[in-house]
């Protein structure tokens, strides 16, 4: 039994889906795949990239990420509503979005996967962002697309948008659990995440190389909230995205990967590498699991 990783996949990319129907037909016909959001924000497009990979595997489970509640077609009243019409999607069309367990043929031997749905909380909204203060930003963020492109409707009984997805998660939290657990996320749990092990070289190197003063992405990154359900759960592995940044770290007995596909020109630049072999393994039963790959990560 085999599962890989993949997330932001962003098929609105011509180069990105021609990049899905190259993955083959054939090799992964017994495997799983997460996949941790960013598909496409046009749900004609999102359904066709769902359906080509459940084609090549067994079982895909899948959580929206931000672009896929953007709204730039109008074809929802907000990015809840939105929201809501994918998961049906993805019943419709056999793609899981609740905790499931997944075990060999004719064994127990296996896992749970626990998709975790989740938002970012930004600085001002209190106890869970992933906040690095960052010289010469603009906190208006004017250049973030959810700025523009996602509506949220009036929701009194939350403090926050990443309230409301956590408090989805809540029924699945305090259940018993008789096999390893992998989670996945779309945003960030840690602040860690956005660094390598080396956070003070990280920072120097972004000093001299940031192509975008005046963006502070931990703004928007994710939300510290998440990790504390990760680690109520009891989680061996978490998968995440977002990024853009492929990692692979253990941090407190857990494993924390992201395996993102990414913009074309940031595989063509370098910014994104690791992706070259195409979906990630991160959990074989053939193998003495879970194992770590050598690579050097990337900021």
């Amino acid at each position: 039994m085999r599962i890989f990783a993949l997330s932001d996949i962003h098929v609105d990319f011509e180069l990105n889906m021609h990049w899905l129907g190259k993955l083959s037909s054939c090799d992964y016909i017994n495997d799983t795949l997460i996949l941790a959001g960013d598909v496409c924000d046009e749900i004609d497009r999102l359904q066709k990239a769902l359906s080509i990979l459940r084609a090549k595997f067994a079982n895909i489970f899948f959580v929206p990420g931000n672009h896929d509640l953007w709204l730039r077609r109008k074809e929802c009243n907000d990015s809840i509503e939105k929201f809501r019409l994918i998961l049906e999607l993805c019943r419709e069309i056999d793609i899981k979005t609740v905790p499931e367990k997944i075990t060999e043929s004719n064994s127990n031997n296996g896992v749970w996967i626990i998709p975790l749905f989740s938002w970012y909380m930004k600085p001002e909204d209190g106890r869970g962002s992933l906040f690095i203060q960052k010289p010469g930003e603009d906190p208006s963020l004017p250049m973030w697309s959810d700025n523009h492109y996602i509506k949220w409707p009036v929701l009194n009984d939350y403090k926050t948008i990443a309230d409301y997805f956590l408090k989805m998660n809540e029924k699945y939290i305090h259940k018993k659990y008789d096999l390893p657990v992998i989670t996945f996320s779309h945003f960030l749990p840690r602040e860690e995440m956005m660094f390598s092990e080396d956070r003070k070289k990280d920072l120097v190197r972004l000093a001299k190389f940031d192509r975008n003063p005046s963006f502070n992405f931990s703004r928007v990154a994710g939300c510290s909230k998440i990790d504390e359900q990760i680690r109520q759960l009891g989680s061996t592995i978490h998968i995440y995205g977002h990024q853009h940044r492929n990692k692979d770290r253990l941090i407190d007995n857990v494993r924390y990967i992201s395996h993102c596909l990414g913009y074309p020109h940031e595989r063509q630049t370098g910014r994104i590498y690791g992706i070259e072999q195409g979906v990630k393994l991160i959990w074989d039963t053939s193998k003495d699991f879970p194992f770590q790959d050598e690579f050097e990560e990337s900021y």
